[in-house]
């Protein structure tokens, strides 16, 4: 358990909480911690969703399918980032997208049943979880309108402009994604060699540099 406490003090849910009070936290949650293999299914479409969950190590997919089979990347799920918490708080019979690991993963999974209502041991940090799981459904629509704004865009270069640019506050100029190239264009809904092309002129004209999933903006 110990070794991955770097990790949770970074998860927006434990925020202002102890790290040395973690484990009575963990314990009220009911936290279970799986190793899942790459391509695992995490969550399936249609599946009722009971549990938060944490990436402790590796990296998720969320995926939405459309009627004709289609698939399109969502969100790319990294270490100390949250999922299925929306969709818990939402209270839906169905989940729309599926989650399925990209590299082989380690994830804590928490009842959310655990998560909302009132502890019955009267744990004094259980406020505070609540006040913070609220806090991140707020961001979390922000960061879908974010998306909505980015493949709005009509041009490629724009859509690739605005994507890296939502990086820059935690990451500054050098920024690394969590995407390849296959996933990038179909994060930003755009076709691959439309996307390559565009961003080997943008690296011409001297807007940005990269190499694979590394990027430096010129401005």
């Amino acid at each position: 358990m110990e070794k991955y406490f770097d990790i949770w003090k970074k998860v927006d849910l434990f925020t202002d909480i102890d790290a040395a009070e973690l484990e009575v936290v963990f314990k009220c949650l009911g936290v279970v911690i799986k190793e899942v293999s790459k391509d695992t299914i995490i969550m399936l479409a249609g599946e009722k969703p009971q549990y938060v969950g944490v990436v402790l190590a590796g990296q998720l997919h969320v995926i939405r399918e459309d009627y004709d089979g289609n698939r399109s990347l969502i969100a790319a799920i990294t270490p100390g980032d949250m999922f299925a918490e929306a969709l818990c708080c939402a209270g839906i019979d169905e989940s729309p997208v599926t989650v399925l690991s990209a590299f082989d993963s380690t994830i804590m999974l928490l009842g959310f049943s655990r998560l909302l209502l009132t502890c019955p041991n009267s744990c004094v940090y259980h406020k505070k979880l609540i006040e913070n799981m609220l806090e991140i459904i707020a961001n979390k629509n922000l960061q879908l309108q974010n998306r909505m704004d980015i493949i709005g865009k009509r041009a490629v270069r724009a859509k690739v402009m605005s994507y890296l640019e939502s990086f820059v506050k935690k990451q500054g100029r050098n920024i690394t994604i969590p995407f390849n190239r296959e996933e990038m264009a179909d994060f930003l809904c755009v076709e691959r060699s439309a996307l390559s092309h565009e961003l080997s002129k943008m690296k011409n004209d001297g807007l940005i540099d990269y190499s694979k999933n590394t990027f430096k903006l010129n401005w």
